[in-house]
């Protein structure tokens, strides 16, 4: 099959409405959560999250044509953004006409737009501003690119099975590049107020809200909702180099597994995690022992974060102790479907840059959880390659492999 790489990159979060901006202040341990009063006046209920401000909300809104703002909403922009970034981080290859052709868009989104629950109007726009496809379905038409153009939605793992969807397309032959990733932005009080029903949310009302997302900590109580879209150029690996393309990185597999378990617990043993760790190798004929970093889903719930340590000693035996292991979500919160593809992109930066981003508040290491974190600051070393981890409700389990590409 075809080689693939990473030919651009693009990031929307709560730390900065660009790539760089945001990996800097991952790099720089800064946390984007805080409490968001506009969602509760009077204290009441779960007033804290990780959202982008309303002015650069508006500003992702006003680079669209009226009529495409006006047949949209935030979730859409914010996708829009951050492909477009990728977009144009690639040299804008897609403008080629006969490039065009063969290149196509694949989204992962959890939820689209969650209408509220009461006292909302419908309208001729209604369907087509909520319909988790629009985010492709507009770049698509905003960019004219005309190969292959498909959503996933599989809740957290949404934007990583997205990624690798349009992995396979290209190494199929059916597209030479395609624009993948995720989105979402569903920080409103009624999803907070459901995540809060699951007992999956930190709820808390006297914690400092910098510090609410705590992930492998002994005293985490859940996670924080976010927000933010990352996308990812994926190229024809000839097809990059012949035209001289700035590569990122390579992407050399994917694993895709289910826990076929539970709606919502992770699989006791951690095993749907492990296994889709283990074709993730598999299939990038990689050994355990060649790569260096994880990118964890590492949402900081007792659960998951304990299970998924598990699934990493499982799979990666005593090299575990050798590997390095964060998770952003310490700094933006979760954003949901948006979750594995943002967290994908910093994978890939993390491989380019060879500057592993720390996970913060990590004060009081859990016995169960005892690899190394990254805690804190954040760590420079040469990563030969990486597997960021995606894990959803359901059950859906995905890991995608970033190695330095050849001649790095």
């Amino acid at each position: 099959m075809k080689r693939v790489v990473v030919s651009g990159v693009g990031l929307v979060t709560p730390l900065g409405l660009d790539a760089e901006a945001s990996f800097a202040s991952l790099a720089a341990g800064k946390s984007g959560v805080k409490r968001l009063v506009s969602y509760d006046p009077a204290g009441e209920k779960v007033v804290v999250g990780s959202e982008v401000g309303p002015e650069d909300v508006q500003s992702m809104a006003d680079e669209l044509p009226q009529e495409v703002r006006d047949r949209s909403t935030r979730f859409v922009w914010f996708g829009v953004k951050a492909g477009r970034e990728a977009l144009n981080a690639a040299g804008g290859i897609h403008k080629e006409p006969s490039v065009a052709e063969a290149f196509g868009v694949v989204t992962g989104v959890g939820y689209g737009v969650p209408m509220p629950s009461e006292g909302y109007k419908v309208g001729p726009t209604t369907i087509i501003k909520s319909m988790p496809n629009a985010v492709a379905a507009w770049l698509a038409i905003l960019e004219g690119l005309k190969g292959p153009n498909l959503c996933c939605s599989s809740a957290c793992a949404s934007g990583a099975h997205a990624i690798g969807v349009a992995f396979d397309q290209i190494r199929l032959g059916r597209a030479v590049g395609m624009l993948a990733g995720g989105v979402d932005t569903v920080v409103t009080r009624d999803v907070m107020r459901s995540f809060a029903w699951l007992r999956a949310l930190n709820t808390s009302k006297d914690e400092d809200p910098a510090k609410m997302s705590r992930p492998f900590d002994k005293t985490r109580r859940g996670f924080v909702l976010g927000e933010g879209a990352g996308f990812l150029v994926l190229e024809e690996r000839e097809h990059a180099l012949a035209r001289g393309a700035r590569i990122y990185a390579e992407m050399s597999g994917w694993g895709a597994s289910s826990d076929a378990h539970h709606i919502v617990a992770v699989d006791p043993e951690g095993r749907g995690m492990a296994k889709a760790m283990r074709m993730a190798l598999d299939d990038s004929g990689m050994a355990p022992e060649a790569l260096d970093y994880i990118s964890a889903h590492g949402t900081s719930t007792p659960m998951n974060d304990r299970l998924e340590t598990r699934a990493i000693r499982d799979v990666f035996g005593k090299h575990a102790d050798n590997l390095m292991v964060s998770s952003q979500k310490s700094m933006l919160g979760h954003a949901m479907g948006g979750a594995g593809s943002v967290e994908a992109v910093v994978t890939v930066l993390t491989v380019d840059k060879g500057l592993v981003t720390p996970t913060i508040n990590l004060v009081n290491p859990d016995p169960e959880c005892d690899l190394d974190y990254v805690p804190h600051v954040s760590r420079t070393a040469n990563i030969r390659a990486a597997m960021s981890n995606s894990f959803g409700f359901g059950g859906h389990d995905s890991a995608i492999v970033f190695a330095q590409p050849a001649g790095h």
